[in-house]
């Protein structure tokens, strides 16, 4: 995977400053660079998975003349960010508050807040009557299913009933109208997305923790207590150039796959990945950044492992970028 280190941050050089004046300078983030790294991904539905708004229906969005399912990006966003936070707790170098309650204090450190986490998947606190915003290195595009909506959708009907197994409320001395159909993502949907970083402001250790967020399956969307574990995540390859290509948009892509929409999963990734390589000046097929996942995750799961030293290496480097930027 050193291929890919020209278009990452050093993470010995997270910052740099700039002069106010002759006299003064202040600091700030590296200032960007050239570079673009794409991880296209393959969501694949085990179970029945729930992904919408306010409305009962799965969210679609409308393209090439049909309707298809359109998983927004906090969606899967949301989970992973999770579990990196779980990631840092487990190596006691981060994770110290919980997702979407970030506070610091009177007296604190941005970094006592502010970990590897934030780096990669971005955060904001208020701090001193300000706020201070972390833009995300990793951009989650939308989740596009591969058919139309109507081949991978379905619905139940259910309601809520007391707990006599009756409709009649004994509160009210009604009967109950809790009666409701709830719809779901069929197990077998195939999903595109990509995930993208640009201008070199992901170092390797972020990219690294941003493959063991990812991890292999999970429970994704609203409603996961109904099923549990529904998606199991595929890499296509991982892509770098120093200029964004449009094809690494699920839109794109989506043109790409449809004359064999109706494909097997390994079809559908070969042919993803030939037309992504035909336009990237680096291209890691699915296969090979998946054994590297693997060999994160066994690291991971030892103790003292190398990569273990890397999170701690790396911590006191992202305490003073957040440090020092905000300070």
């Amino acid at each position: 995977m050193q291929v890919l280190t020209p278009y990452l941050a050093s993470i010995d050089q997270l910052t740099s400053s700039s002069p106010i004046d002759d006299k003064k300078t202040y600091i700030h983030p590296k200032l960007k660079n050239l570079g673009c790294i794409s991880l296209v991904l393959i969501r694949e539905a085990i179970a029945p998975v729930i992904f919408r708004n306010a409305e009962q229906e799965i969210t679609d969005i409308e393209w090439l003349d049909d309707l298809y399912v359109r998983a927004v990006p906090n969606k899967f966003k949301y989970t992973e960010r999770s579990r990196g936070l779980q990631i840092l707790r487990a190596l006691g170098v981060g994770g110290k508050q919980a997702q979407n309650k970030t506070v610091l204090y009177k007296g604190q450190k941005p970094a006592d807040a502010f970990d590897l986490n934030t780096l990669v998947f971005g955060d904001s606190a208020n701090f001193d009557n300000r706020v201070l915003p972390v833009r995300a290195a990793i951009s989650y595009s939308d989740a596009l299913s591969i058919k139309p909506k109507e081949q991978c959708v379905d619905s139940t009907f259910h309601n809520r009933a007391m707990e006599d197994g009756t409709l009649f409320d004994a509160e009210t001395k009604k009967n109950s109208d809790n009666l409701f159909t709830r719809h779901f993502i069929k197990p077998g949907t195939l999903m595109v997305q990509v995930l993208s970083t640009r201008g070199q402001v992901l170092p390797e250790i972020g990219l690294k923790h941003l493959l063991l967020s990812m991890g292999l399956a999970g429970s994704y969307g609203g409603q996961t207590s109904v099923t549990g574990i529904n998606i199991r995540t595929h890499m296509v390859g991982i892509y770098a150039d120093p200029f964004e290509q449009a094809i690494t948009s699920p839109y794109e892509l989506l043109k790409v796959l449809q004359p064999q929409a109706n494909g097997d999963l390994i079809s559908i990734k070969a042919t993803l990945h030939e037309a992504l390589q035909a336009q990237h000046t680096v291209s890691i097929q699915g296969s090979e950044a998946e054994q590297w996942q693997h060999e994160l995750i066994k690291a991971f799961e030892k103790n003292g492992s190398p990569l273990e030293q890397d999170y701690k290496q790396a911590q006191p480097k992202i305490a003073t970028l957040f440090n020092e930027w905000f300070s």
